[in-house]
């Protein structure tokens, strides 16, 4: 989880390849709509994300079923609000626990990650309007690793699978 340009998709493909888990690209799941409404510079609202959330909790209960027998699996998503990550959280497999990795990176930092991206819908002159949207994890809410971002991928792929070892997920 965390802001765009963060580093989401590309670690969580790293990850998930290191780890031979299931990796599903959030970005790929938003309806069309959504996509529009980013690529034309419009922010999305609650209720454009609310139909993206139902369809990544739908992906989480579909790949739980049917990967049981791996350990873990990766979704990436932005999961800007508490209440939101609440949502995602509340899954009708009581066997799946999740667990956000937060990557958590400088506003300069994300801005030349997005300025060096090429064929991302979400471009940075959107980055303000993640930052009003985000809610920063409370000290209240469980099952959330925070992982400094403003490094190199490596060092960054590394730190979360220790994380993930030390935590036995």
């Amino acid at each position: 989880m965390g802001i765009s340009g963060s580093g989401k998709s590309h670690l969580g493909n790293l990850i998930s390849h290191e780890l031979d888990a299931p990796f599903i690209e959030g970005d790929d799941i938003h309806p069309p709509s959504n996509v529009q409404k980013m690529s034309s510079g419009i922010p999305l609202n609650d209720q454009d994300r609310e139909v993206w959330l139902d369809a990544i909790k739908t992906e989480i209960t579909n790949i739980s079923k049917s990967s049981s027998s791996r350990p873990y699996f990766f979704i990436t998503c932005s999961a800007l609000k508490f209440q939101y990550r609440e949502f995602l959280s509340k899954v009708t497999n009581d066997d799946l626990k999740i667990w956000f990795i937060y990557l958590k990176a400088s506003k300069e930092v994300l801005k030349q990650r997005m300025l060096n991206r090429q064929n991302h819908f979400m471009k940075e002159n959107m980055l303000e309007s993640q930052f009003e949207t985000f809610e920063e994890p409370k000290d209240t809410e469980e099952k959330i690793i925070i992982i400094d971002a403003n490094r190199e991928d490596n060092e960054i792929k590394e730190d979360i699978l220790k994380k993930i070892k030390v935590l036995d997920l």
